[in-house]
């Protein structure tokens, strides 16, 4: 069977929502992917970290279980435990997947994967779509660079992605598990020396994406390592659309963030927000979750104000709504003889 790992293929994944789509032109219940973020607290020290951890918010027992009936309530369909800080610390870091997973809810896991143990592991396992662990680096010296961290945390992470390699293959799991890679001018030396590394350990694929911000296309030495490294058990993966419109990031097509209502993250501080870019920026806030129900929130007033507020051309470049925010555009365009296919 044909291992299911994710392309990154955004702009084509949002024309499969067709009544996610007749709901954006029409009513509210638009949401299908949620990043939530269960804790704020990381013991990383990534200094470019685009987290929350300052504050020390924390999810609890109670909120978690609001928010998975509010999600459920509006047909999400896909969540992402990311951060904020790192989601695997959370008290209720397995109770939340049980939960999300018998609301009918798809989960994936992002995570700088230096908590795993067994436990985790198997839960992990047994219950993801996709879990992803960000390496971002081929050596001690870049792991230090990246996320802050000594040797001894990247050989402790490298032998936890080895450790969920065996107990996926165990459990015979269907879960895609990848390692991934953020490219830049700083880190491109490693990109090979990553690959080896993550190939060697069994992981599922290698995944690079872009630092936010960043322009460095890496697409041609991407097609030697894929050349050199792929097999029929291992894939070299990337955010393809965000590397090929680097040639050109002066427009981006489109003036609206017509995603903000497609993808949506709540936060440790039982907020929500309409770009996790934008994390505690009043411009971007929705909803306090302690004073309204997360329909009551899609359904109101200030949704389409931050719509409409949004200036697109302040937003990083090629950021995480981009690809499918182009699509969407095209919905809107008038073109000319359009009854002539």
């Amino acid at each position: 069977m044909q291992k299911k790992i994710n392309n990154f293929n955004s702009d084509e994944k949002i024309l499969q929502y067709t009544n996610k789509i007749d709901y954006f032109f029409n009513s509210h219940k638009t949401l299908i992917v949620t990043e939530l973020d269960l804790t704020n607290k990381c013991n990383h020290r990534c200094p470019g970290c685009c987290g929350h951890n300052e504050n020390n918010a924390e999810l609890s027992k109670q909120q978690v279980e609001t928010i998975v009936e509010g999600l459920k309530s509006l047909d999400n369909k896909g969540v992402i435990l990311s951060g904020g800080g790192e989601p695997t610390i959370s008290p209720y870091f397995e109770y939340a997947i049980h939960l999300i997973k018998n609301a009918g809810m798809n989960i994936g896991l992002n995570s700088h994967g230096m908590n795993l143990d067994e436990h985790k592991a198997r839960i992990i396992a047994s219950n993801l779509e996709y879990f992803r662990i960000s390496l971002d680096a081929g050596s001690p010296e870049m792991y230090e660079k990246i996320h802050g961290m000594k040797p001894h945390h990247f050989q402790k992470t490298l032998e936890n992605i080895a450790l969920f390699s065996e107990i996926k293959k165990e459990l015979n799991s269907k879960t895609s598990f990848g390692v991934g890679f953020l490219t830049s001018e700083l880190t491109q030396g490693d990109m090979e020396s990553f690959v080896q590394l993550v190939k060697e350990r069994g992981a599922d694929f290698a995944q690079f994406r872009p630092f936010t911000g960043n322009t460095l296309d890496i697409l041609p030495l991407l097609e030697e390592l894929r050349a050199k490294y792929e097999d029929k058990d291992f894939k070299i993966v990337a955010s393809y659309q965000k590397y090929k419109e680097m040639s050109d990031v002066s427009y981006r097509g489109y003036d609206k963030c017509h995603g903000m209502f497609f993808s949506t993250v709540i936060s440790a501080d039982f907020k929500v927000w309409a770009c996790l870019h934008f994390r505690q920026s009043d411009k971007h806030f929705l909803g306090d979750l302690s004073k309204q129900t997360l329909e009551q929130i899609w359904r109101g007033s200030r949704i389409r104000e931050v719509y409409n507020a949004i200036n697109c051309a302040q937003c990083p470049i090629l950021c995480r709504n981009d690809s499918f925010n182009r699509t969407l555009n095209k919905l809107s365009l008038e073109v000319t003889n359009s009854e002539f296919l």
